[in-house]
């Protein structure tokens, strides 16, 4: 798939060329598969979240410590995702050159650190049980935690895992991994308007207030 580039001018860029060029890119196995990995992870953990929360079956089979054995789950599937990543991306290097090829394997390096370093951080702000939606383990915050790294975002977890993405995108020169960064983006942002954040919403409202 990297065998052809697409020189980058602004008319070129803004021109039908492009977009053609574009939709031979997205129109391809290895990136449509990729897709549909991070469509799939972000199901999986909202659907299994809900599943524990209303009957506790992983609790149930697993014990008190299904919170551990459900966050190595997670990880998991994390990791298939992104292995379905790399094969959309990592052919299709060389694909869209924005910058010199120094400089690209610089800023890609630093962008993926940066993203890494940012779910570590957040990692440490929350925990294992809150990282891993120990909410729906019945693992609940008296409050809402404002320290680390949601001082300054709702939702670092995703920016670090979306950062890291645009770093390999950048990293490789690849317009499939600009077009998966985006598309992660978006699907985490459903998933938080949609499902996670009323999810989180309705086992918050249930809970006993404190004296």
């Amino acid at each position: 798939m990297g065998a052809f580039s697409f020189e980058v001018t602004l008319a070129r860029i803004t021109g039908p060329e492009f977009i053609e060029f574009m939709w031979e890119k997205i129109n391809t196995a290895p990136c449509q598969v990729a897709i549909l990995a991070m469509i799939l992870h972000v199901a999986n953990y909202n659907v299994t979240a809900r599943f524990e929360h209303n009957t506790r079956g992983f609790t149930k089979v697993i014990g008190k410590n299904a919170i551990y054995f459900y966050a190595v789950y997670l990880i998991l599937s994390a990791l298939i995702r992104d292995h379905f990543i790399h094969l959309a991306v990592a052919p299709d290097a060389g694909s869209l050159i924005l910058l010199p090829a120094s400089i690209a394997t610089v800023l890609g390096a630093v962008c993926f650190v940066s993203g890494a370093l940012l779910n570590l951080w957040t990692l440490k702000s929350l925990g294992i049980k809150g990282m891993y939606n120990g909410d729906s383990f019945g693992f609940l915050f008296d409050a809402p935690v404002e320290d680390g790294p949601y001082k300054y975002m709702s939702d670092p977890q995703y920016v670090g895992t979306t950062l890291s993405l645009v770093g390999t995108a950048i990293y490789y020169q690849s317009v499939i991994g600009y077009v998966l960064a985006i598309d992660m983006y978006i699907i985490f942002w459903i998933s938080v308007m949609f499902f996670e954040g009323p999810h989180m919403r309705r086992i918050y409202s249930k809970k006993p207030k404190a004296e």
